[in-house]
């Protein structure tokens, strides 16, 4: 097994490759300080907040819920179905372009704090590494060296620890597409009962456990197309973790004949604790992930050698170069406006939408039609078709009625349906008659009433929709 030469970092390759393409093995050194300590505190919120999310309901839904078998969404409190496609369309566009805005402000902050792969390498894999094995240098010589019991036993240990931690993070990555309540009805059942989803739920494990355990920095360096955009997202003005050349250079050991040394003492510190093998000294590169870990480990041997800390630090290319640092810029501009516009829309759809449509038309035959009621004069029934959609996450039940004023004036409704059940993201189309003496018509042979529509489930009116009746003309 090749393992990284910190002192010897190829310039016409990545680092974790040897010049046949095969892989160098990066053992990053444990580090502690400001930014170490702030970015522990973030990964143990992230981690929590991942693996309780799908357990906490809002409005009776689960927070977070990507069904795509059912073509049903929910996000905090906002449920979507399949041909809600514009607002998916908003949501996706507004992380999207987030996502741009904090690249251009903050530069790969994403990749460094709060991406997954971060987040559970170093939060969980890595520490069970220096449970088990020790420091970094008792991991590289632990791959160094030959199979024996001792490293069987340890190895076999630490990957036992990484398969439950994988299916701790499949399980609950899973709730969140087939719902947390769902998932452990299924893991009460023979996994037969439910095959696709334990394939898949196997499938992700092994995915999970390959990546985090084994692959880790390979993807971010190959796999991962985020960092390839950053040429595009970034420029001098976006804050990045960066090595001061004009305070640092020439490193220890490299002035030449006259030269005052710069503070850099060519430690190599910063490439040790490196989770991608790179010199951060060599500037903005593709594979640095943004982890601070160089800051920290710099600003300890500066306080060391009773230098400023800050050698490597948060600065953006322009100030670096004594520029000062244009916070507000044309793609800062772009991106906050289309921010807004986003929102803006999505804000705009989910006032617009109702949980329940109800469509009342009149029917395609006579107007209305007149019926003797005996001595008591004639009636005039107008025919109604009724378009209903249930864009809700619950099965409803509804009653179809008038206010108790029309009941009064003999109008009423006649329908085969007394109550209509409405199923969770379907469409309902019921024919319906309102019958009503001639004598309301009034001059103008037509008037408008309430058709009310109850919730047998707490007897509350839950839509009222407009009506026109139509008649002759009464004198």
């Amino acid at each position: 097994m090749k393992v990284l030469d910190q002192r010897n970092l190829p310039e016409d390759r990545p680092s974790t490759m040897d010049e046949s393409g095969r892989r160098v093995f990066v053992f990053p050194a444990a580090v502690s300080g400001f930014w170490r300590h702030a970015r522990t505190v973030v990964e143990i919120f992230l981690i929590i907040f991942f693996l309780v999310l799908p357990w906490i309901k809002i409005g009776g839904h689960q927070a977070l819920l990507l069904d795509i078998g059912n073509r049903r969404f929910s996000t905090f409190g906002l449920t979507f179905w399949a041909h809600d496609a514009p607002l998916i369309f908003f949501l996706l566009a507004f992380l999207a372009i987030g996502l741009a805005f904090i690249t251009a402000v903050w530069g790969r902050v994403w990749c460094g704090w709060a991406c997954p792969q971060t987040v559970f390498i170093d939060g969980v894999f890595r520490r069970l590494e220096y449970w088990i094995i020790g420091s970094h240098i008792q991991q590289r010589n632990l791959a160094k060296a030959p199979w024996n019991p001792g490293k069987f036993v340890k190895l076999s240990f630490l990957w036992s620890l990484f398969v439950i931690v994988s299916l701790v993070i499949a399980h609950s990555f899973l709730a969140y597409f087939v719902g947390a309540d769902r998932l452990v009805e299924m893991t009460q059942h023979n996994p037969g009962e439910n095959w696709t989803i334990f394939v898949v739920m196997a499938f992700t494990t092994a995915v999970i456990l390959f990546d985090f355990g084994w692959f880790r920095e390979q993807f971010c360096i190959i796999m991962c197309p985020y960092g390839r955009f950053q040429s595009v997202l970034m420029d001098d003005d976006s804050l990045t973790v960066s090595y001061d050349p004009v305070r640092g250079e020439p490193r220890r050991g490299s002035a030449g004949k006259g030269q005052k040394e710069g503070d850099c003492i060519n430690c190599y510190k910063c490439i040790d604790v490196c989770p991608t093998g790179i010199d951060i000294r060599r500037g903005l590169q593709l594979e640095c992930i943004g982890c601070t870990a160089c800051i920290d480990i710099c600003d300890e041997v500066m306080q060391k050698i009773d230098e400023p800390k800050g050698l490597i630090r948060y600065a953006t290319g322009s100030s670096l170069k004594g520029i000062a640092t244009k916070w507000l810029r044309p793609r800062v501009a772009i991106y906050s406006v289309l921010l807004v516009a986003v929102v803006g829309a999505l804000l705009f759809s989910v006032s617009k939408r109702e949980d329940i449509v109800v469509t009342v038309l009149r029917a395609k035959d006579n107007p209305y039609q007149v019926v003797s009621n005996g001595d008591e004069g004639e009636d005039v029934i107008n025919h109604f078709k009724m378009h209903m959609k249930n864009q809700s996450f619950d099965d409803l039940k509804l009653r179809v009625a008038l206010p108790a004023d029309w009941l009064a004036k003999n109008v009423e409704i006649i329908s085969q349906n007394k109550t209509v059940e409405l199923e969770a993201g379907k469409n309902v189309t019921l024919h319906f008659f309102v019958k009503f003496p001639k004598e309301i018509m009034g001059s103008e042979g037509m008037k408008n009433i309430t058709v009310d529509f109850i919730n047998l489930k707490d007897n509350e009116i839950l839509i009222e929709e407009d009506v026109k009746l139509v008649g002759p003309k009464s004198i």
